[in-house]
Parts: structure tokens; C-alpha cells; sequence
């Protein structure tokens, strides 16, 4: 049985030029992702942030030849929602997905933080009138590189623009019971959050 997959994530500043072809290319790696900011935003927090899934010594030599400086986290996924791709690999994903860090309240260790965010909040995620179509938890095993302390990485996935702005806007009694659940273990005052696009590339028989 093939052992599961390891999962890397980085964060970009600043545009780099070449990404996406550098992605395209990389093939060592059986499944990588790259969101972008969409185009009418002015000035976003960062102009990058790749997903990569492979064996961890793939990773690391992925890292090593990295095109550009950046920071980097090996992370345990976890996908409470999620949709296989049905699109052809390459091309950009349908609709727009909310990227964000995430840090945990002081008080709390990494697991605890993780056990929050992974049992009781995901019930609370789930339960919104518009559901998120893919949902991903990436909580920080280790940083490879400077970093600000992150803890986590969440990606809320949803099939058209509207329903990201709706699923807010429409049910403020919803949207104020997950700010609230989120306050018992994130620290919101930290990190940020950017409505990206995805483009997702797979190599033939690479599952999530």
C-alpha cells in the first residue's frame, strides 16, 4: 500500500514570476496547487500560496530548488468538505476559495488548537445555510524557514463567488456563531485572509 501523501505550503509576498509554469512542470509531485488573489483586489497580505502533496523526501527536493524565496510549512491536512476534480488539470478551478492563517489563542498548545478546529468548529462550519463546497484544515507540523508563528492555514472553497458573499451576508446570526465558536482557539487579531482563485494540476491516478 502506497503510504499517504506528505503536504507543504507556501506563501509568497510578492509576485514570482514563472510560477505557474514552474507547477505545471513539476511532476515529481503528484498533485500541486497554486491560488492567486483576485485581480480587483488592491493590495493583498500575499500574491501567492502553493500546495504541494508528495512523498517527503520529493518535497524537500521541491523546496530546495524553489524558484524564489518564500515561507514554507509541512502541514497535516484534513478536509472535512471536499469534491473530486472533475475539471481537466490546468485549468482553473470553478469558483473562488477564502485563504487565510490562522493563529491559535495564547493560552493553548498546538494540539489543542488543533482538536478545536478539527471537532466542535467543524460542526459549526458545516452547519451554514450555503455550505462550503471544499474545505480544507492545515494545521502547522513544522516550519521549513523563517515564519511569524502561524499555526494553521483553513481554505473555504466555494463553487461561485456569490455564495462566499452570501454565506456571510445573508445569515449574520450563522456568521456571528462561527466568529464566536473561532474566537474560543484562533487569535483573530492576527493573520489574514485573501479571496484567491486555484489553478490545480494532478498527475494521472493522483488522488487528494
Amino acid at each position: 500500500m502506497d503510504a499517504p501523501l506528505a503536504k507543504l505550503i507556501l506563501v509568497h509576498r510578492v509576485p514570482v514570476p514563472g510560477l505557474e509554469e514552474h507547477l505545471s512542470a513539476l511532476r515529481a509531485l503528484p498533485r500541486r496547487a497554486l491560488s492567486t488573489p483576485l485581480a480587483e483586489l488592491a493590495r493583498p497580505p500575499v500574491a501567492a500560496f502553493v500546495e504541494l502533496w508528495g512523498p517527503i523526501e520529493a518535497l524537500r527536493s521541491a523546496f530546495e530548488a524553489w524558484p524564489a524565496p518564500g515561507s514554507a510549512w509541512l502541514v497535516d491536512e484534513r478536509r472535512p468538505a471536499d469534491s473530486p476534480r472533475t475539471w481537466p488539470s490546468g485549468e482553473p478551478s470553478p469558483g473562488v476559495r477564502l485563504v487565510g492563517s490562522v493563529f491559535r489563542r495564547a493560552e493553548l498548545d498546538r494540539a489543542a488548537f488543533a482538536r478545536s478546529w478539527h471537532g466542535p468548529h467543524t460542526e459549526v462550519a458545516l452547519a451554514f445555510t450555503i455550505p462550503v463546497w471544499r474545505y480544507g484544515q492545515n494545521v502547522v507540523r513544522e516550519a521549513w524557514g523563517a515564519d511569524e508563528g502561524e499555526d494553521g492555514f483553513a481554505v473555504l472553497h466555494f463553487r461561485a463567488p456569490a455564495e462566499l458573499a452570501d454565506r456571510w451576508a445573508r445569515y449574520p446570526d450563522e456568521a456571528r456563531r462561527g466568529a464566536e465558536d473561532a474566537a474560543r482557539f484562533m487569535d483573530a487579531s492576527r493573520g489574514w485572509n485573501v479571496v484567491m482563485t486555484e489553478t490545480l494540476w494532478e498527475e494521472t491516478g493522483a488522488g487528494p
